[in-house]
């Protein structure tokens, strides 16, 4: 359990309506998702114009709809909240790790929260899509080797009310580069590329979707629609403040550890 980084106003879900940037650029239509709690936060953006590869697999992509998937932006970590900066550093990105802080003022015009980068220039607007009804909580699953030197985390779960953005990082190390697509073009295999793409950002609904936490918008499409996980997969250590997921491996099974990091009401968790 740990205390509220950021004011009340900002935890929710969120909608960029649009982004502006200095070259006179104007984008409405990439989607983009934000759900903020007390202190974790995630985000998924997805291209409107990716193919529709919702019947698809990673060992059936094409080099094609590979960088297809590469355009996709998402990310996950812990928020930063002082005198109206927000930062929000990343310990999963889909993209490649930056050099330059993700940090932007934020104020609001009417009804429309706005965010104005910092170390970059842009302008973005915001619409509240839920504000979690008061009910936040946040997962956050380590890497098994703490040793490195840049924080990391295996896997994460954002919820506030309904909505839940689930993000779980590649098997493999993204070097550095400036985006992923220019990155792809250096690795020698399909199979490299395919292993690249394979970071997970998922929006979905705990509750109230087609079936117990539908996933309806995700970086892998061919997740979308179906459930993130079953209730015969999760066992909740309330005592111990922990979640226990239990996922096939060989022919037994591993048992995978999340640390809550903060703890709502737990209804998101009756299935």
């Amino acid at each position: 359990m740990i205390a509220s980084t950021v004011p009340d106003w900002l935890r929710g879900l969120w909608r960029r309506l649009s982004i502006e940037t200095p070259d006179g650029q104007r984008d409405t239509q990439t989607q983009v998702f934000y759900l903020q709690t007390s202190s974790c936060f995630a985000d998924l953006r997805l291209p409107f114009d990716r193919p529709d590869l919702r019947q698809a697999s990673f060992s059936s992509l094409t080099q094609a709809e590979i960088v297809a998937l590469s355009r996709q932006q998402g990310f996950a970590g812990i928020t930063q909240f002082e005198q109206g900066q927000c930062q929000w550093v990343r310990y999963i990105d889909y993209q490649p790790p930056q050099s330059v802080r993700d940090i932007g003022l934020l104020y609001w015009q009417n009804n429309i929260l706005i965010e104005e980068g910092v170390d970059q220039v842009y302008r973005e607007e915001w619409h509240k899509v839920d504000d979690g009804d008061g009910d936040f909580t946040a997962l956050v699953l380590a890497p098994d080797d703490t040793s490195g030197s840049v924080l990391t985390w295996q896997a994460g779960l954002v919820i506030a009310g309904d909505y839940v953005i689930y993000s779980h990082n590649r098997s493999v190390t993204l070097p550095a580069a400036e985006t992923l697509s220019d990155f792809l073009m250096t690795s020698t295999t399909l199979q490299e590329q395919q292993d690249y793409v394979g970071c997970e950002i998922s929006l979905g609904l705990c509750r109230s979707g087609r079936v117990p936490w539908e996933i309806q918008r995700s970086t892998i499409p061919w997740r979308e629609g179906t459930a993130l996980w079953s209730a015969s997969e999760l066992t909740i250590d309330w005592e111990h403040k922990r979640i226990l997921q239990t996922s096939p491996q060989g022919e037994g099974c591993r048992v995978r550890e999340s640390q809550i990091r903060e703890w709502g009401t737990g209804k998101a968790f009756t299935i």
